[in-house]
């Protein structure tokens, strides 16, 4: 039996069609738990912080008018939006092209969380010139910048495509 036949069919399989939905049923999902997601922290963490797990986790709302990490920040708001917004717009044609060719589950999986992420923080650059992060993990003087589920999904989406592209590196083809 040939490596390809012993392939898990979850993580490699050749419908295109059926592997495009799977990335966008996940983009779809991301999309909607993330915007769920920040109109409830909108609305409950508007005025106060809740502490998850003290010292550890909590829940605050932060607006964050930059990129990952509050990058472009201190960009001239009208730059930082165009810049910001015309790298989503690109990043989105591209995965959306990735995830035509794509022919293993696994990418299309991955590839609809990173969609789906991107999508989600979008959507909030538009509508107010901000993304609503309201995630924060800290231990003693560390502490990780605010993020949300959009981040979360393509942190993951892209460690997915990482992590099988050492895999598919260190199998061999025939």
């Amino acid at each position: 039996m040939t490596a390809e036949g012993m392939r898990s069919p979850t993580l490699s399989h050749r419908k295109p069609g059926g592997l495009r939905l799977l990335g966008l049923l996940t983009a779809v999902l991301v999309f909607v738990l993330d915007q769920f997601s920040k109109v409830y922290a909108s609305a409950e963490l508007a005025d106060r912080s809740i502490e998850v797990l003290p010292g550890f986790f909590d829940l605050e709302l932060v607006h964050n008018t930059g990129a990952a990490f509050g990058m472009f920040a201190e960009f001239p708001p009208l730059w930082r939006s165009l810049i910001l917004v015309g790298v989503a717009l690109v990043a989105t044609v591209f995965i959306m092209v990735l995830l035509r060719r794509t022919d293993r589950a696994l990418d299309a999986f991955a590839l609809g969380l990173v969609l789906g992420g991107a999508l989600g923080n979008l959507l909030d650059r538009v509508q107010e010139g901000w993304v609503v992060d309201f995630i924060h993990l800290h231990w003693h003087d560390l502490s990780w910048p605010v993020f949300n589920l959009a981040d979360s999904a393509i942190s993951v989406g892209v460690a997915l495509l990482i992590w099988d592209s050492f895999r598919k590196t260190g199998t061999t083809q025939p």
